[in-house]
This record gives C-alpha cells, structure tokens and sequence, in this order.
C-alpha cells in the first residue's frame, strides 16, 4: 500500500522544478477544494520538502500555508487526529504569532483529547489562552481547562481555572458554566455544604435563566443527599420550569416527595391512614424490586 503513495510523492517532487511554491500551494489548495484529499496532502507535504529550511517571508509564507493545509485536511477530511495535531504543532512552533497559528491553536486541544493526551490538550489551551486572550475562542478554551482539571479530579485547580473564566471574561456566555462547574466541584468531592452555599450564589446571580434552574436542581440533589427532602422538593419545585429536562427534575421530585410521605407519623387510631400508608409503602418497595 506504501509503494503507490511513496511513486506519487516522488512524482510530486520531480514536478517541483517546473512551479513556483506559490503556484504548488494553490495547486494543492485546489486539489483539497475538488475532492482530493489524499492527494491535496502529498503534495502539500511534498512542498515542505522542497522547501527544506529554506528561510524568508516568501518561503515562512508559504510553509506556513502548506502546514496549515496539511492540518486541516488530516483534521476535517481525513479523520486523523495525530496526522493534524502533528501538523498544527508545527505550525505553533514555528511560527507562534502567525494568524494560521492562532486557527491551529484552536483545534489543538480537542485533537489531543481524541488522543486521550490530557496533558497536551491542558498545554495547547493554556498556550491559546495566553497567546491571544482578547481573541475568540480564548474564553472556549478557558473552560474547557476547567472541564479537564474537574475530569482529573483536581478540583482546588478546577475552580481557579473557573474563577479565571469568570473574571477574565465576565460578559462571556460561557461565564454561568464556569460558575456551575466551579460548584460542582465541591458536590464532586462530597462538601455539601460548600456545594449549597455555590449553588445558591450562582442562582441569585443568573436569576431569571436555565443557570438559575440547574443550580437549584443541584442544590435539591445535595440537600437530597443530606437526608433534607423537604428543602430539597422546594428547590425542585423553582428549578422545575426553566430546566431543560424537567422530566428529570420532575422524577427527582417525586422521588423526595414519596420519601416525606413514607417518613410522616401515623395516628394508629386512624386505622385508614395506617392502612394507607404501609399500602403506599409496599407499593414503593414492590416498585423498587
């Protein structure tokens, strides 16, 4: 299978001497616009080597053009995440402030995810954040730091990168998800208390919106899990309308709701309540099995 490809690149090469790299570029260009990828590839790498270390603004140009070429096609046509990442750091390392390298440095963290390379990813939006922080996207790659931190586990840093997004980029629509996921890292960890008292200041401060409604659900699951169904039915109750599963929120109430029922004293003289009650409690239980 290597063979075809190794006589194609070869072919590619010898055609070099007859075009310009500019011309060679465009070529390539127009080969990945009409379908060729593969091909739109090779010549592309091809051209880098032609160009070899070759230094001057017509050659970093056009390197630059062929390198990020070279990514995008391995990244939106090809479906190779490490023949892209490969391309883009190259890309960044090379030419670090170029406006090719702020493109690159977009989707070099997402590819090094596929790769199940935390580290790299952590690294490549750390570096898009820090290279153009006024830039779009940088606020993206703020949280998606966050996101990761939380994922490890390591949530003392999880909410500094949150609380970074939130002050770097307060007018940021992603400003309420750094604060939810801030929160949430202390529900992770099993500080309830901190969890509520996060919950309810992401509440107050995004009165109005589905933020609003997600942080009273999880205020009701902490209270849930601190045995408090009763405050817990009333932030299910607030967060029911503007939540965007509110089935989920409804079930969640139920669930509280048949707890405080089968917790509430009965009157042994009332021999219908009694009745009633251990009806409904053998029914729960003839549910749950």
């Amino acid at each position: 299978m290597r063979r075809p490809c190794l006589l194609v690149l070869c072919a590619l090469l010898v055609s070099a001497c007859a075009q310009s790299a500019p011309a060679r570029l465009e070529q390539a260009r127009d080969l990945a616009l009409s379908g060729h990828h593969r091909t739109a590839l090779l010549e592309g790498r091809a051209l880098l080597l032609s160009l070899g270390d070759e230094r001057g603004e017509p050659q970093d140009s056009v390197r630059r053009g062929a390198l990020k070429l070279a990514g995008d096609l391995c990244a939106l046509h090809l479906d190779d995440a490490r023949c892209a990442a490969q391309e883009y750091r190259e890309l960044v390392q090379r030419y670090p402030m170029a406006p090719e390298s702020f493109e690159a440095r977009e989707r070099l963290g997402d590819l090094d995810m596929r790769l199940g390379d935390v580290r790299g990813a952590l690294a490549a939006w750390r570096d898009q954040v820090a290279a153009a922080p006024d830039h779009a996207g940088a606020d993206a790659a703020q949280l998606k730091i966050a996101r990761a931190l939380a994922d490890r586990g390591e949530y003392f840093a999880a909410r500094g990168a949150a609380a970074e997004l939130q002050s770097r980029w307060p007018r940021s629509p992603l400003a309420p998800a750094g604060a939810l996921l801030s929160a949430s890292t202390f529900h992770l960890s099993g500080h309830h208390a901190e969890a509520i008292a996060a919950y309810r200041k992401v509440a107050q401060q995004f009165s109005g919106t589905r933020q609003e409604a997600e942080a009273r659900f999880e205020t009701g699951n902490c209270l849930v899990e601190l045995g408090d169904d009763a405050h817990a039915v009333q932030e299910f109750t607030q967060a029911l309308v503007r939540h965007d599963s509110p089935e989920v929120v409804q079930f969640a109430m139920e669930r509280a709701q048949r707890r405080l029922t089968m917790g509430k004293t009965v009157d042994p003289k009332n021999v219908a309540a009694v009745f009633d009650h251990f009806a409904a409690r053998n029914s729960r239980r003839a549910t749950q099995h």
